[in-house]
């Protein structure tokens, strides 16, 4: 007890230099209690006083080291050679925090050599390992981050590159450093650019741009870089440091985007804006030079039937064939573009005379008369319709030589016309079918439309067996509106889908009422347009349309056309096979007037076919329509399908299709369609037909 009272004390001509050291100082027994301990220590442990220390900290192990192993090892080291150099580790403060220490200690030894005490030395080195741990994350990021790091000196000679670095620019480290900066290709970048970077970066900020780097094969590649000064001891920029980013892959994908943004993806050639904006251009340099522009505006003739008949893809096919044709057809500085759909122009700037237009037209005209190969086994012919408009004849800004050069390939295709040069007569019909397609949209949204029926005859007891519903608008200031004007402006806005939903739930709407009123109408049928033969939901809407109404299926007949059919056969034999399921009649329309084989009508539920008006209109005398019609009976005799002409006129066009086996008529003959009171009482008998 005398050893450690004697030592547990310093002497009092150290006094001075334990009270005031910066670093902590320490007397601590083996098993782990302070003897001594000056302000220093107090301070870096966060107690008020070297008392509060000693008295608060009586078990270095458990309540001072954050791993108590750190305390075993540290005895375990003095135990061994009696002495500690700086050793480290970390600790808790009195408030809980955690700090780093590193320590010099030694075993003070009695004369038989145990040991008495421990005696030594604390440093707070947690800034210290801050730095460090600062330190290798810098140089972890520097040897592995993605980006190239060059560090160069005053004078732009390389000190240091990054693994990243040689992997971009396929240069090897040691070939650089040491040697003059040579990354960039300086024939390429702007030498103002470059000088500006090196300038910003040398005033001590950050220099951000796109320059143009250099491979070690010679190659240059676009990179995003980022270069900075880095200031000395006093406070001049002694060294820059550059990021640079490879952003090859970048640039690409921009120019993807904005050469989709700008041109038609199916037929690469450019779209609706980036013709309107070329036009543009086009004017402005045409009204300086004081000469004439030409725009075409062509339409693929019976592209919708094509695309119906021989599926989406042949028409994609055919639509990609005609813009290589059209390439073939033009000068290198004429615009071609396609505005969607089949609809294409060519734009002929520069024009001296009207006849250099007429000279493409033929041209196009021409490369239209060799067939277009859909597929190996597959070719078709196809014609196209030109409306041609000239700048500033007809008009002078982009958007209305559009709409003038639209309004004279429509005239060309209503008049079998391969072009038309527009004339003002044009806009004014132009604006006719545009006020005609609003008016539509008003009458679908207020229910404006109207279905007639024209009755269907039995050929032999004169009976009325079914009718037609054949939708009527009257117009509130123009008053009736014939379905061929209104039908093609509403196909062309999109609304026939709309008008034939209405029709099918109308018609099922009618035949209730007749059902209520105890009259037996028969079947009724309603034609099918191809957005709705092509609706997903054709089968619940009709399916609806009957159950709202309370009808059999077999009091409905739908009649579709030829090409409909022959659009993807399979999912056509899947939407009739689960109409006729549901008990629904389905009748072929215009039959004989389109493209499809006869080899489906094998495949296809049908129930009766109806046989043109174009073969009903010359009989009896005209024996090649007779003949088609004896062909068209035999055929339905055969596949077991019921027939309906339609078309019938006169006493002996009835009598020749009756004694030929036509069993079911419609026509003039017999009665116009009517409104649905009319043909009720057609059918209670207060109304004679014919």
């Amino acid at each position: 007890m005398g050893a450690v009272e004697t030592i547990a004390h310093p002497l009092d001509q150290y006094r001075s230099l334990f009270e005031n050291a910066v670093e902590g100082i320490y007397r601590t027994t083996p098993d782990g209690r302070y003897l001594a301990a000056n302000p220093a220590l107090a301070r870096i442990y966060g107690y008020d006083s070297p008392g509060e220390l000693i008295a608060g900290l009586t078990d270095i192990a458990r309540h001072l080291y954050v791993n108590p192993a750190d305390r075993d090892r540290f005895k375990e080291q003095l135990g061994t050679t009696s002495v500690v150099k700086a050793f480290e580790a970390q600790v808790y403060r009195k408030d809980g925090s955690v700090i780093w220490i590193s320590e010099n200690a030694r075993a003070v030894r009695d004369p038989g050599g145990a040991i008495v005490c421990y005696e030594g030395t604390v440093q707070d080195i947690t800034e210290r390992k801050l730095a460090e741990d600062r330190l290798r994350l810098a140089a972890a990021v520097f040897e592995n981050v993605g980006e190239v790091i060059v560090v160069t000196d005053r004078d732009h000679v390389v000190q240091a590159v990054n693994p990243a670095f040689e992997r971009m620019t396929g240069f090897a480290a040691e070939g650089v450093v040491g040697q003059r900066f040579r990354i960039l290709a300086q024939e390429i970048n702007d030498a103002d650019m470059v000088r500006d970077a090196w300038d910003t970066a040398m005033a001590g900020a950050i220099w951000q741009g796109e320059l143009w780097a250099r491979r070690s094969d010679g190659d240059v590649f676009p990179a995003a870089v980022a270069l900075t000064g880095i200031a000395d001891e006093s406070g001049q920029v002694g060294s820059f440091v550059m990021l640079c980013r490879d952003i090859t892959r970048r640039k690409q994908d921009e120019e993807r985007i904005r050469y989709h943004a700008s041109h038609d993806t199916l037929t690469r050639l450019a779209n609706r804006h980036t013709v309107l904006e070329s036009l543009k251009d086009s004017i402005l340099r045409a009204d300086r030079a004081g000469t004439r522009m030409a725009l075409l505006f062509l339409d693929v003739n019976r592209f919708k039937d094509i695309n119906d008949s021989f599926g989406h893809a042949a028409g994609d096919e055919l639509l990609r064939q005609v813009a290589r044709r059209l390439k073939g057809c033009v000068r290198a500085t004429d615009i071609i573009g396609r505005l969607g759909g089949d609809e294409f122009v060519v734009a002929l700037p520069d024009l001296k005379e009207h006849h250099s237009a007429l000279n493409c037209v033929d041209k196009i005209l021409y490369a239209f008369s060799e067939p277009f190969a859909l597929d190996e086994a597959r070719e078709i012919y196809c014609s196209t319709s030109i409306g041609v408009a000239i700048y500033p004849e007809d008009s002078d800004t982009a958007e209305g030589l559009l709409t003038c050069a639209d309004a004279a390939m429509y005239h060309a295709k209503s008049g079998g016309m391969p072009y038309r040069f527009y004339d003002a007569e044009m806009n004014r019909q132009a604006v006719d079918r545009i006020n005609l397609e609003i008016d539509l949209r008003r009458a679908v949204a207020e229910g404006q439309f109207r279905l007639h029926y024209q009755p269907k005859i039995d050929s032999v007891s004169g009976r009325i067996v079914g009718a037609e519903a054949l939708i009527r608008w009257t117009h509130p200031e123009r008053g009736p509106v014939s379905p061929a004007l209104f039908i093609p402006v509403a196909e062309r806005a999109g609304l026939v889908g709309a008008i034939g939903d209405w029709a099918l739930a109308e018609a099922c709407r009618q035949m209730r009422a007749w059902t209520e009123a105890g009259l037996d109408f028969g079947c009724v049928s309603v034609n099918l347009s191809p957005a709705q033969f092509h609706d997903a939901r054709l089968k619940t809407k009709v399916e609806q349309a009957l159950a709202d109404n309370h009808l059999p299926a077999s009091a409905l007949e739908l009649e579709i056309t030829e090409t409909m059919m022959a659009t993807e056969v399979d999912r056509a034999i899947t939407i009739l096979s689960d109409l006729g399921q549901m008990g629904v009649r389905i009748s072929i329309d215009d039959f004989g007037t389109g493209y499809s084989s006869l080899a489906y009508l094998k495949l296809f539920p049908v129930h009766a076919l109806k046989i043109d008006r174009a073969f009903v209109r010359e009989l009896p005398g005209n024996s090649k329509d007779g003949a088609i019609v004896a062909s068209v009976v035999a055929l339905a005799t055969n596949l077991g399908f019921e027939l309906i002409a339609e078309g019938v006129e006169t006493v002996a066009q009835a009598d020749y299709l009756r004694t030929r086996g036509v069993g079911t008529m419609q026509g003039f003959l017999y009665s116009p369609a009517i409104d649905a009171e009319s043909f009720g009482r057609a059918l209670s008998g207060e109304k004679s037909l014919g």
